[in-house]
């Protein structure tokens, strides 16, 4: 299985909804069990006494639990793709899939490892990018603040060293083979250090050096392991600070005339500011590129595949916020897109409706909030209006001049005979 669908399973069964993502129907932990009590807010006094239960140390992990269990809780509400993150009328699992295959096996596991490090707040988040590039390399995804993940940073410090420590390390088994003492032992030991991935952390914090500089002078290293941490500015400051600090930070080398692919969805807050997807594309290139200048064809392909699926991803999503699309021509494909998010919708609309009806059957409480017919009539103005528009209709232009014209709502002789609007 791809490993950023395992990474999603195991965050999913972490957060007490182990059906998300399959066929079953997801159902909310029973009330006596120790999950429930992460679906509750944070105001309620179960979740209070909860808190004040557990050492201060553990409280963090417990908010993020909490706080990726109500996410996902939402998302699967919302019927939302555990996979793509976007509505499952408009899965973009299929296309993604098609772009992985444009990337070979042999080049998914090739000198670059990925692991993307998440701040709990981009968790199934509809503006995240990171989780795209995960899905087409196949790479694990971390979430700050869940224990095991957490766990899982602390031992890539022992995996990582500076590179001149590294070199001094190797020059003294060298010196140890020469007077022949263990000399199997200590090959043994050299090619297993030789074999680890180096792991490098992408933050561009004062001092790191520049990604493809870095892995340039690596001594006899084949493979790298590349952190990405996934969030806002300030969310990726705050994981560069849960990273260990043993472990090198490399920045990327980013011309400032590059224009940001993301500019319809995300305003650019840095000159060399990036998306994590558009980041993830640079970094696995860059680092291709400086471990053997025999991986331009890789690089230049990977570079390839992630563009195409950064555009697909940006269009998609400026359709869903009923925008213009940026880079499809195709007036096919973009009519076909937007005929189904408005069948989308209008199905997700009748939905919410039913389940309104629902309620105001069963519930006396909730009829008493239902409007009065009156109200989806403004008699100042005589005219209907959608009882969901009579706020916006009160504040325009044209209301405030007919309230002028009749102060005191006197219904006119055509009101009497037009039919209201109901819900």
């Amino acid at each position: 299985m791809n490993p950023y669908k395992e990474s999603m399973l195991r965050l999913v069964a972490y957060a007490g909804l182990p059906q998300y993502g399959t066929s079953e129907r997801i159902e909310l932990p029973p009330p006596n069990t120790p999950e429930a009590v992460y679906f509750h807010s944070t105001e309620t006094p179960e979740w209070k006494a909860h808190i004040a239960s557990l050492p201060f140390e553990e409280r963090y992990r417990a908010s993020v639990r909490r706080r990726l269990s109500t996410r996902m809780w939402a998302s699967a509400q919302s019927n939302l793709c555990l996979w793509c993150w976007f509505p499952k009328d408009m899965c973009f699992c299929s296309k993604m899939e098609e772009y992985r295959e444009q990337i070979s096996s042999q080049q998914r596991t090739s000198e670059v490892d990925v692991t993307m490090v998440l701040h709990v707040g981009e968790v199934m988040r509809g503006t995240n990018s990171g989780h795209i590039a995960a899905f087409i390399l196949g790479a694990p995804i971390r979430v700050w603040g869940v224990k095991e993940d957490d766990l899982y940073l602390q031992t890539l410090a022992d995996t990582s060293a500076d590179p001149a420590t590294t070199t001094d390390v190797i020059n003294f088994d060298v010196n140890i083979n020469n007077n022949n003492n263990d000399e199997d032992n200590i090959h043994e030991e050299d090619n297993d250090y030789n074999n680890r991935p180096f792991t490098i952390s992408l933050y561009p914090e004062p001092g790191a050096l520049f990604l493809e500089d870095f892995v340039r002078d690596l001594p006899r290293r084949k493979k790298v392991h590349l952190l990405l941490s996934d969030g806002t500015w300030g969310q990726a400051t705050s994981l560069n600070r849960h990273i260990p600090r043993s472990i090198p930070r490399v920045a990327l080398s980013v011309d400032g005339t590059y224009t940001s692919l993301f500019k319809a969805l995300r305003k650019r807050t840095r000159e060399t500011g990036v998306s994590t997807l558009e980041a993830t594309a640079m970094a696995v290139e860059q680092c291709l590129r400086g471990l053997d200048d025999s991986n331009d064809e890789i690089a230049t392909r990977t570079i390839s595949v992630l563009t195409s699926v950064m555009k697909d991803f940006v269009d998609l999503r400026c359709l869903l916020k009923y925008q213009d699309v940026c880079f499809t021509d195709c007036v096919e494909d973009v009519a076909e897109l937007v005929e189904r998010r408005d069948a989308g919708r209008r199905v997700a609309s009748l939905g919410r409706l039913r389940e309104l009806h629902k309620r105001v059957e069963n519930d006396k409480e909730v009829r008493h909030l239902l409007l009065p017919p009156v109200l989806n009539y403004c008699y100042a103005c005589d005219t209907p209006v959608l009882w969901h528009r009579m706020v916006e209709h009160v504040l325009g232009k044209k209301h405030q001049k007919s309230l002028k014209e009749n102060p005191l709502f006197i219904p006119s002789e055509g009101s009497r005979f037009c039919s209201c609007l109901r819900w």
